[in-house]
Formats: structure tokens, C-alpha cells, sequence
């Protein structure tokens, strides 16, 4: 446990973290979509690229018309007049920039080398950028390393063409000489992206020249930019929120299970049966269900834990008692040579024997009735049945009783384990025996009232003694008629009758009957 908890910090649990990871993972999704911005650079890009290309076809078609109505049509140089009418259409200041070449790939004029615009743009003092401008690049350029990481695209070339002179330093003017539209995309030694259209300056099939327009993709870094600053605030926010709500929603399943686990921890550590597990009253949700049924699991386990340690002492209460017996009768036979005494002392070794064999057996049967009985049997059985069967057992082996049986004809369906509750009737009937008065009949009913099976067992003996209808039940409790022997019962029978009926989930309670004689009513629940 010690090494597991270096992982993590103290006040996140390994459970608060797995909470966190399965919160963060669409986040983390949702972060990665931030990388496929590539997407929606292409489309930007395309656009401007069309929107060049359709500029530069007009340019290339003003040009050539204007050529063909000043030269003649063999003549495939462009004249410098043509020329003067190149920066009225492409426009001071602008980021468009158009280069003209002849068909001899000789540079004729350039909208850059003329005006003063450049040279007052370069005079301009660079402003300073705030500190939040300075994050924000810093996160958008780290954002887009990652995505060219993470992007199997190779990285756009590097190229310069501010000092070119000749369309052999550029392969698209050559194509575009040779009549054909070249379209490309790289990035100048300012790591600026660059848009280029190179087109045929032509009338008809005459290619007169060819002109290179480029402009930088500043307006769509900025717009790709805006994109992944907008989405870094928002995943930033939302960010903060879920591991927010993910700590709360952790810490409110966490901590009391910590509590609980500390709670019983402290009560294995402890001798104290009184102590009592600290549960989560305030609770009402699944937790404070499990609160509660971890304090009325470790009530019963306390319970059972006295229960146990009460039966311990009282097995070896009772088990001394014919011991000590045994023990006084063997020394005393030794010393005594009378063959009548001797055979006296016998007969009281062989009772204490026989009794601390009943004993044995009784608590053997105590002691299994929780495991035995744990799981009832999935099929119901007829307890109407079993029942009549029983009552015509019991009539041969107690002929000389009149067994009185009234029952129900309807079948009474009820999950048991047969022995087991043969076991409770043969206590409840030798009970009923042994305090019946002499003639007297014993009757048994067996009724079915508001879901639960009744059975009904009276005799007419003395009943029970005032304040001890639940007393009978205790362990080693006897109360025999005079006329019965010492020890030919082991005062269990009833207490383990009363422990079966408990386990099927039903009742076994004693009282007296108003006109004389005992009643023990048994009642289990009728299966669905």
C-alpha cells in the first residue's frame, strides 16, 4: 500500500485519479482535434489560391490585350508602355506582389521595385507586444510544432525570391512560359507563408511573357491562429471546470470510503465488541446504502462474535458438569471393592458418558446450522405433504398418544430444507411429549395466513411457566417434569429449532393456551 501511494499525491487517492483520467479523456480528444486545424488550412489556402489565380488571369488578359493592340502579332517581347499600365491594376501598399518576365525569362518589372511605399513600412517603428499577445503566440506556435509533429505532411519549402532576376531561378516561371498555370505554397526565409500563381501572359496561342503573383498567407495564419486561440481559452476553461467538479466528484466518492475503510480498520485493530462502525448517516445516496450496510454487517458480525464466545462458556459450563461426575465416579469405583457399589458407579459412568455424547451431538448440530442452512433450495416443496407424512411417523413411534392432525388440502409450497425442519417438528413433538398429560390427545394444525405457512403444535400439560415463553429458548435451558431424569436432555433442542426457523426466514414463538397446555407456533414463509 506504501508503495503505491508514492505515486500519487496525498490528496488525490489512485480511485480520484482513474475518476480524473476517464473525465480528461474527451478533453484530451477534444485537444488532439485542436492539431487538425491542417484541414481547414487547406481550405483556406485553396481559396486564396483561387481567388489569386482568377486576379492574375485578369491581369494576364489586360497585358496581353493591351500588347496585341501596340505591337505586332509576331512580336512576342512585352514593350516597357504595356508595363505602366501593371501597378495601376495591382495597387501601392497592397501584400499582392506581381512580377512580370519576358519569353526570355529576363525580369521586366516588378510592382515592389517602384513607389514609396516599401521604403515607409520599413521606417515604421515595430510596436511592442503585450504580454497576453506574447502568451498567445507562444501557445499558438508551440500548438502548431505539435501538430507538425503529429502530422505525416512534410513541412513546406523554404524559398527566397526577393533578389530574383531570371525565370530559370524559379521552375514555376518556366512552366508558365511554356503556357501552362502553376499553382504553389511555401514559406520565405521569414518563415512567412507565401502563395504564388504563376501564369502566360498570352493572345491566343502567343505566350508573351509571364507574370508571378504572390502574396504572404499572413490573413490566414492569423485566421488559423484566432481558430487555436479561441479553442485554447475554451479548452482551457472547460479544462478548469471538469477538474473542478472531477476533484469534487472524486473527493465526495473517496473520503467516505477512506472514512469507512479507517472506521473498520479501527475496529479490527480493537478488542472492543462495544465499538460500533462510524457510518454516514447524512447520506442518502448509494454510499450511504453501503455505509449502512457495512455498520449492520459489522453489528452482526459483533452479534455472532458474543454469541459465539457466550456459547464457548456455556459449552464448557455444561460439558464440566458430567465430567466432574465421570471424574468423582472413576476415582471413587478404584477405592471401592463392594461388587453393588461398584456397579452403581457404573451405571453413573455410563449416563455422564451417554450425556456428554447427547451434548457433543447437539452442539455439533448447533454449530452447522448457519452454514448448512445459508442458501434455501431454489424449488419449493410441499410442506402439506411432508407434514402428513411426518404426523403418520410420529403415530407409529408414539402409539399410545393420540396425534390430532388438521390441515389444509390445498398444497402449501414453501422453500425448505425438509431435514432441518423434520428436525424442528421432532423437537417440538418430543417437548409436547414429555409434558402432555397422561391420556391426552396432542393436536397439530397447519393453516396458511398472509403469505407465511402456520403450523401449530398444542399439548396439554402445564404450559409454560410464567415469563419464560422466550427463556426456553436459550441455549442449555431446561425445565423437565420431575419425573424425568437428570441430564437426558441437553437444553438445545429448542434453541436449535428456533436458529432454523430464523434461517428459512420464519418464526418459532411459545405461549400458554388460555384452557391449559403449551402452543408452539412455527410460521415460514410461503415461496412465490
Amino acid at each position: 500500500m506504501a508503495s503505491r501511494r508514492r505515486f500519487w499525491p496525498s490528496f488525490i487517492s489512485p480511485l480520484s485519479a482513474r475518476i480524473l483520467a476517464i473525465m480528461l479523456l474527451p478533453l484530451a480528444l477534444f485537444l488532439v482535434g485542436l492539431f487538425s486545424v491542417d484541414q481547414y488550412r487547406d481550405v483556406l489556402i485553396a481559396a486564396e489560391l483561387d481567388a489569386l489565380e482568377r486576379q492574375g488571369r485578369t491581369l494576364a488578359r489586360s497585358l496581353a490585350l493591351a500588347e496585341a493592340e501596340k505591337t505586332p502579332f509576331a512580336q512576342r517581347q512585352l514593350s516597357s508602355q504595356t508595363m505602366r499600365h501593371l501597378l495601376p491594376l495591382v495597387g501601392y501598399g497592397s501584400e499582392l506582389r506581381a512580377r512580370v518576365f519576358q519569353p526570355t525569362g529576363t525580369l521586366m518589372a516588378d510592382t515592389f521595385q517602384r513607389g514609396a511605399t516599401r521604403s515607409l513600412i520599413r521606417m515604421q517603428r515595430k510596436p511592442e507586444i503585450a504580454m497576453r499577445s506574447k502568451v498567445r503566440i507562444e501557445l499558438v506556435e508551440m500548438m502548431n510544432r505539435l501538430a507538425a509533429a503529429l502530422s505525416n505532411r512534410p513541412p513546406l519549402p523554404i524559398v527566397n525570391i526577393r533578389g530574383i532576376r531570371r525565370a530559370e531561378m524559379l521552375p514555376d516561371i518556366m512552366l508558365a512560359l511554356r503556357g501552362d498555370t502553376i499553382r504553389n505554397v511555401w514559406r520565405n526565409p521569414d518563415n512567412q507563408l507565401v502563395l504564388a500563381v504563376s501564369l502566360p501572359i498570352q493572345d491566343l496561342r502567343v505566350v508573351r511573357g509571364s507574370l508571378l503573383l504572390t502574396t504572404t498567407g499572413g490573413g490566414i495564419e492569423q485566421q488559423i491562429g484566432d481558430v487555436q486561440w479561441a479553442f485554447i481559452q475554451l479548452f482551457t476553461g472547460i479544462l478548469g471546470i471538469t477538474v473542478a467538479l472531477g476533484l469534487y466528484l472524486s473527493r465526495s466518492i473517496t473520503r467516505p470510503i477512506v472514512q469507512l475503510a479507517a472506521s473498520a480498520d479501527q475496529l479490527r485493530m480493537t478488542r472492543d465488541t462495544s465499538l460500533t462502525l462510524h457510518g454516514l448517516p447524512n447520506r442518502k445516496d448509494e454510499i450511504g446504502q453501503l455505509s449502512q450496510a457495512l455498520s449492520d454487517m459489522t453489528a452482526e458480525l459483533q452479534r455472532r462474535i458474543e454469541a459465539t464466545a457466550g456459547f464457548a462458556a456455556d459449552v464448557a459450563h455444561e460439558l464440566k458438569n458430567p465430567l466432574t461426575s465421570l471424574r468423582s465416579a472413576v476415582e471413587t469405583v478404584s477405592r471401592i471393592d463392594d461388587p453393588a457399589q461398584q456397579r452403581k458407579l457404573m451405571d453413573i459412568i455410563l449416563a455422564d458418558v451417554q450425556r456428554l455424547d447427547r451434548l457433543i451431538t447437539d452442539i455439533s448440530q448447533a454449530s452447522r446450522v448457519d452454514a448448512e442452512l445459508s442458501i434455501l433450495p431454489e424449488d419449493a416443496e410441499d410442506f402439506s405433504a411432508l407434514l402428513e407424512n411426518w404426523v403418520q411417523f410420529s403415530r407409529d413411534r408414539h402409539p399410545q398418544i393420540d396425534i390430532k392432525l388438521d390441515k389444509t388440502d390445498k398444497a402449501v409450497l414453501v422453500r425448505l430444507h425438509a431435514g432441518r425442519v423434520i428436525q424442528i417438528l421432532d423437537n417440538l413433538l418430543a417437548n409436547a411429549v414429555t409434558f402432555n398429560a397422561i391420556g391426552a390427545p396432542i393436536e397439530i394444525r397447519l393453516t396458511q395466513h398472509r403469505g407465511m405457512a402456520v403450523f401449530i403444535i398444542r399439548d396439554f400439560g402445564p404450559g409454560i411457566p410464567a415469563g419464560k415463553r422466550d427463556k426456553i429458548f436459550e441455549r442449555f435451558y431446561t425445565e423437565r417434569p420431575a419425573s424425568e431424569g437428570f441430564g437426558t436432555h441437553s437444553g438445545l433442542g429448542l434453541s436449535i429449532s428456533r436458529q432454523i426457523a430464523d434461517a428459512h426466514g420464519g418464526a418459532l414463538e411459545a405461549d400458554s393456551h388460555t384452557e391449559g397446555g403449551a402452543v408452539f407456533t412455527l410460521t415460514l414463509p410461503v415461496a412465490a
